[in-house]
């Protein structure tokens, strides 16, 4: 399995990644803390933002899970979000971009060749057209490393694979669908049979019942569309490779290679998103008139500035808003199989903080 690390739109995270900011390293925690809190003061509210927990953590625990010098090796680079049409580079930003990722090959050499690839969202009509620019920039972009594009929108699909084909598509998280919400893998939920089936039945009966609920909820849950043979299908029309899971916790059984034929896994870690729509609640925070209404015109990209986090009752993890998506934190990398690892052709997909 290779490493590969997520950046933000925000080209600042790229600077961070050049100076090796971005990524904790051992006794170099709390200068990294001191850091944040002299440079982004905006990312702090009453607490610090969660994300920086989960950042400490996650990089820990994939230390202990892979191998101590881990980010020795990065394999390639994802830059932009999968969200928000609003935060598809403009053409300049995305030079600006590879002007950066070409600066990180230098400054930390590889060890074999490093890919960039471009992370976009689904789109409207409206952002469509910078998206064309961004698209045909890189299309004729002579570099040796090989560009990518995720995709999350049919229409974006069309435009690769008709307009621009020296690029080449991934189906990631929000077109490729993971059955992820927050009521389930707690394993302490209350699941309660039908009362017909419970109706003069003794608690003993009724627990059985219960249990038996779990039970399939848990395989249903432990499935997603690659696995079925008529999405395969659908995806070699299209020759796309390579899909996107979300890393879930106490799924053992969703990351089993037998399960998705031919088609390769990029595992992402560790944000999880619930769900995305239209209506952005961070473009409030700089104007309160665009409380819970859709962009309607230029985004100031109010959300590369704040995060909006809730203190949910949960088992074990953290519930944030960035943007117009809310995501789940993922931790335990104890449930990843080792065959899953062991397998060359996938890829692990690490956001040091939700991207935007």
């Amino acid at each position: 399995m290779n490493l590969y690390i997520h950046i933000w739109t925000n080209l600042e995270y790229f600077d961070l990644l050049n100076n090796w900011y971005l990524l904790s390293q051992w006794k170099k925690d709390r200068d990294l803390a001191g850091f944040f809190l002299q440079n982004f003061p905006w990312e702090l509210a009453e607490t610090i933002s969660p994300q920086y927990e989960m950042n400490f953590m996650a990089i820990r625990e994939m230390k202990k899970r892979f191998w101590w010098d881990v980010f020795d090796k990065i394999d390639g680079i994802y830059y932009g979000s999968d969200n928000c049409e609003y935060l598809v580079p403009t053409k300049s930003e995305i030079e600006k971009a590879t002007n950066c990722f070409r600066e990180f090959n230098k400054n930390y050499p590889p060890h074999k060749l490093r890919s960039f690839t471009l992370v976009t969202p689904y789109v409207w009509n409206k952002m469509l057209e910078r998206l064309d620019e961004t698209l045909e920039y890189l299309n004729n972009l002579k570099i040796k490393n090989p560009i990518e594009v995720v995709v999350n929108d049919l229409w974006v699909l069309r435009l690769v694979t008709t307009k621009y084909k020296n690029l080449k598509p991934i189906f990631w998280r929000v077109i490729h669908k993971l059955l992820k919400t927050p009521l389930i893998d707690t394993y302490g939920y209350e699941a309660h049979p039908a009362w017909e089936l419970i109706k003069n039945q003794p608690e003993q009966e009724k627990l059985r019942l219960r249990d038996e609920i779990v039970k399939w909820q848990m395989k249903f849950y432990n499935s997603a569309e690659v696995s079925l043979d008529v999405y395969r299908d659908f995806l070699k029309r299209f020759w796309i490779e390579r899909v996107a899971l979300d890393y879930m916790q106490k799924r053992e059984d969703l990351y089993d290679n037998s399960r998705f034929g031919e088609v390769w896994i990029d595992l992402y870690y560790p944000w999880a998103i619930i769900f995305t729509w239209r209506l952005c609640d961070t473009a409030w925070i700089d104007n309160p008139t665009k409380a819970m209404y859709t962009t309607d015109d230029v985004c100031p990209r109010t959300c590369s500035r704040y995060d909006v986090f809730y203190k949910v009752r949960t088992s074990w993890y953290k519930m944030i808003q960035r943007g117009n998506a809310w995501y789940r934190s993922e931790l335990n990398l104890d449930f990843v199989k080792d065959e899953f690892l062991n397998n060359e052709n996938n890829r692990f997909v690490f956001a040091p903080f939700v991207v935007v």
